[in-house]
């Protein structure tokens, strides 16, 4: 993600032309607690503009800097292109590699769409160990639908999801069928079918829910 941001060189510049601390811009902007008033400008300078903590700096910045509000209201419009920008990019990016690593799959359906108990579904492997039927890519396309029903038929209820209703193939990220319990095609999507996954986060660092216990 870009790290300089329009918001950030406004308040640095303004600050060296101001011979402004950030111990005073933070009361300026506000704040009695100075270590929070830091971290909070710091945040914005970082492309925070929707917190609290960052719309009290916002909110205060044009009298805090002594410009004209429309100088900061630039600034933020500015700030905010470039994320949308980049997050459009990093999307692309990672849209481009998950069509390259693709792999024709299929999963199961259950009655339930949200798991049960889904902090341990999530640690336990999520989507991949519990929804996930082994295909044999060996075999042509025509043959996955065949595969995963033999696999329905032995499997009466999926984990954390109640009774099994069906199974979805992925044939290509732009096609998917979902076949019911007879193995009869009932629905055709226009992408491939991801389950939600479950994300784990410690403090600010995001962890795979699956690798907690080493499975």
């Amino acid at each position: 993600m870009f790290d300089y941001y329009p918001i950030h060189e406004l308040i640095e510049n303004r600050q060296k032309q101001l011979g402004l601390g950030r111990n005073e811009l933070g009361r300026r902007c506000g704040f009695k607690n100075l270590a929070k008033a830091l971290r909070r400008i710091d945040g914005v300078c970082h492309g925070d503009l929707d917190s609290p903590g960052a719309k009290m700096v916002l909110d205060n910045l044009a009298v805090a800097l002594e410009v004209d509000k429309v100088v900061v209201e630039n600034a933020i419009a500015a700030t905010a292109q470039v994320i949308a920008d980049a997050n459009r990019l990093a999307e692309a990016e990672r849209e481009g590699a998950w069509r390259e690593s693709f792999k024709p799959h299929a999963y199961l359906v259950g009655s339930q769409n949200r798991p049960s108990q889904i902090t341990f579904y999530g640690m336990t492997g999520g989507p991949e160990r519990w929804l996930k039927i082994p295909l044999d890519l060996s075999q042509p396309p025509v043959t996955y639908a065949v595969q995963a029903h033999e696999f329905v038929k032995k499997t009466p209820l999926v984990p954390f999801f109640g009774k099994t209703t069906g199974f979805i193939v992925n044939y290509t990220p732009d096609s998917a069928v979902r076949f019911d319990l007879d193995g009869n095609p009932v629905e055709h999507f226009d992408r491939a079918y991801i389950p939600g996954q479950v994300e784990v986060f410690i403090g600010k660092q995001k962890l795979p829910a699956s690798g907690l216990f080493g499975i």
